[in-house]
């Protein structure tokens, strides 16, 4: 059995936080180690988290002397659990998710084969929809087109406070499951709404569960870690098909996702915070293009 690390990032949104972590006692795999990273937390986070911590085996504790963002926090986790804790495989877990399948690490860690890099399951959002794959095959062009579509003025309305306003009072999830009405599954006794999509071996896996296999980590000793948030999916499906390695979905496993808790709390959602961190992770990405793999390590991983 390969042994695995969970590594969970918080910020702030400890309740959430305890709760993933409560959530995973119910999960039946067994040679596994959890890791909490803390961000920097500026509330009560860190002596809840550490106090847990101390009361739980196997759950061991990070604290970010700044807010590192999501990549590099992630980073402290993963680093720490392949040099510390000797773990070949990272699952990368949002903190706002919930486990409710017990196999659903096992489903993940017995559909690894070799050169698949990253493996996701099922993601089911607050409002039962599936999250995975987020899209299909990254180039230039379309990284290009996405950053035109941010700075435009219809990506500003849509993208605005009223945009976020109407998505939580659930009009536009309302119409999404009109549009979407034919397309629907029966998980744990509940309808989940699924996207008409095509996998395939370059697709796009949600960050909010996603599986690090061993080797990803023959080529990279982490996430990419210029970005502080946003669009870190893209950039890792950019870096994989660098060096020829596969993503994989899983189906038959799955998480809940809550999503947006994080973001909401540390900065409300706003839209101008949310447009900057994406168009400097975009603009990260266009680079990346250019690069071989070589010069990619060389310029933003070699340090480790």
């Amino acid at each position: 059995m390969n042994k695995l690390a969970i590594v969970i990032l918080n910020y702030l949104n400890y309740s959430d936080t305890i709760e993933c972590l409560e959530s995973l006692k119910n999960d039946n795999y067994l040679d596994k180690e959890i890791v909490v990273v803390d961000n920097n937390s500026t509330n009560e986070s860190v002596n809840k988290l550490e106090e847990y911590c101390k009361e739980n085996v196997n759950v061991n504790f990070i604290k970010s002397e700044e807010n590192l963002g999501f990549a590099k926090g992630n980073n402290l986790g993963i680093v720490y659990a392949r040099r510390n804790l000797n773990c070949n495989f990272v699952l990368l877990v949002n903190n706002d998710t919930v486990f409710k399948d017990s196999d659903m690490i096992t489903e993940l860690m017995n559909s690894y084969e070799r050169n698949v890099g990253v493996i996701g399951p099922r993601i089911i959002s607050a409002d039962k929809f599936e999250q995975n794959p987020i899209g299909t095959v990254v180039t230039k062009e379309k990284v290009v087109n996405h950053e035109k579509q941010v700075l435009s003025f219809y990506n500003k309305c849509r993208q605005s406070d009223l945009y976020i306003k109407l998505k939580h009072i659930k009009l536009l999830c309302k119409l999404k499951s009109k549009l979407l009405n034919n397309n629907k599954i029966c998980i744990n006794n509940q309808e989940i709404i699924i996207k008409p999509t095509t996998c395939s071996e370059k697709m796009v896996l949600h960050g909010a569960c996603m599986l690090l296999t061993k080797d990803y980590f023959e080529y990279y000793p982490y996430l990419f870690p210029n970005t502080f948030l946003y669009y870190e999916e893209n950039i890792l499906t950019l870096l994989t098909d660098k060096v020829g390695l596969k993503k994989k979905y899983i189906a038959n496993a799955f998480i809940y996702h809550k999503e947006d808790q994080s973001s909401l709390m540390s900065f409300n959602n706003s839209n101008k915070v949310k447009r900057k961190h994406l168009l400097n992770s975009i603009r990260q990405c266009e680079k990346l293009f250019d690069y071989t793999y070589s010069q990619i390590f060389e310029k933003y991983f070699k340090r480790s």
